[in-house]
Formats: structure tokens, C-alpha cells, sequence
């Protein structure tokens, strides 16, 4: 943990991890990825269109906020039971995650957990990340 984020490299157990510009342009192969991962784990057609649209949110909400340049960093734990992902960037020091609206409603409505962790303002940023599981 750094100041209250998780940095992804150090989570348990993560299968898939994913590191790729912070451009709306990547969502789909995001989506995507997290679409496979939940079919080969046997989640029902509804579950699975519940975490795609939730990843799909999760990631535009965090690249909305994205530093100029940044890079979006994706883990994604599937099971039998459960869906975990964690979808991460760089925000400017002085910019937080914006936590409502209709989409941030969704995200809320289609998981079993959301979570937000913002670290410590930097130099460089302040790292955020939206954890959500299914």
C-alpha cells in the first residue's frame, strides 16, 4: 500500500495485470479482457454484462481524471465465486475522483463492492484507483 493505494504489482494473486496509455481508446480491449475472464471463471450471461459494464465505468471514470500521459493500470482476479478488479492512474495532485452522476450510480448498482483509494498528493500526481468486485 502506498498512502492508502494499492499498488497492483503487489496484489495477491492476480492473473491478468494490464498497463496500457490512459486513453479512452484502450477501454474496449479492457472490457474485453475482463468479458473473457468472467465467462472462463462460469459467471451467468447477466453476471458477465454486469462486470463489463461496471470495468467499462470504472476505467472511463479513472481516465477521466488521468494526468496528461499517464498510464492506466488493470488487475483482474476471476474464481468460480468471485470477480475482482483493481483500475488505477496517476491524477494531478490537486484533482480527486469525481463519485457521482449516472455513472457512478451504475458502477455502485452492478457490484458487490466498490471502493476508492486515492494516495498522498506528490510531485508527480496522486495515484487513484477504483477496486470493485462482483
Amino acid at each position: 500500500m502506498m498512502g492508502g493505494v494499492m499498488h497492483i504489482d503487489e496484489a495477491a494473486v492476480a492473473p491478468v495485470n494490464i498497463r496500457v496509455p490512459a486513453d479512452r481508446s484502450q477501454v474496449p480491449m479492457i472490457r474485453a479482457i475482463a468479458e473473457t475472464l468472467a465467462v472462463l471463471a462460469d459467471f451467468s450471461l447477466d453476471e458477465v454484462a454486469d462486470i463489463k459494464l461496471a470495468v467499462d465505468e470504472a476505467a472511463m471514470s479513472i481516465i477521466g481524471g488521468a494526468s496528461p500521459d499517464a498510464e492506466l493500470t488493470v488487475a483482474f482476479t476471476a474464481s468460480d465465486e468471485k470477480f475482482h478488479a483493481i483500475i488505477q492512474s496517476w491524477f494531478p495532485a490537486d484533482s480527486s475522483l469525481v463519485q457521482k452522476g449516472f455513472g457512478w450510480h451504475v458502477l455502485q448498482t452492478l457490484t458487490s463492492l466498490v471502493a476508492v483509494h486515492e494516495g498522498e498528493a506528490q510531485q508527480n500526481g496522486r495515484l487513484v484507483a477504483i477496486e470493485l468486485s462482483k
